[in-house]
């Protein structure tokens, strides 16, 4: 039987499954740092050590995803201004849709648009640098539901 391959999540599926999953796993560690009390175990103590290690992981994983995701986003926008501002000078004159073509006068071609990203890029930047961010935070607290709702005291 052909396996389905699950789509990737978008952020707002993302955050969503976020906004359940984080308080499940405050709420279970929560519980378990009260049972514990002032002498937890070892199982208990690894629970606690890895908590504060994989925020941390999660915290620099967001951080260099972000920083790759806005470089990757610099030079995408570079390199549109580029193109774009080649474009006037290496486009002859006499081949632009001049509106004074038919007269025969020269005229210097026209600039079509911005050097800037348009809106739309604007908000496809944004989209996928709160996707890169998110994705490990999410990664980390879906997998600890996961893992401490099946573990039994």
């Amino acid at each position: 039987m052909a396996r389905k391959r699950r789509r990737a999540a978008g952020p707002l599926q993302k955050a969503a499954e976020l906004a359940i999953a984080a308080p499940q796993v405050v709420a279970i560690r929560t519980a378990r740092m009260l049972a514990a009390g002032a002498n937890p175990n070892a199982r208990d103590r690894a629970e606690f050590s890895k908590m504060g290690t994989e925020k941390v992981q999660a915290f620099w994983e967001l951080m260099f995803a972000m920083g790759r995701q806005v470089a990757k986003t610099n030079q995408e926008y570079t390199s549109q201004a580029v193109r774009q501002w080649m474009g006037v000078w290496t486009n002859p004159w006499w081949l632009t849709d001049s509106p004074f073509k038919s007269q025969g006068i020269a005229t210097f071609p026209r600039w079509r648009g911005s050097l800037g990203p348009t809106h739309r890029q604007r908000q496809r930047a944004m989209s996928k640098l709160i996707d890169q961010g998110l994705t490990p935070v999410h990664k980390r607290a879906t997998a600890n539901a996961r893992r401490l709702s099946r573990v039994k005291n």
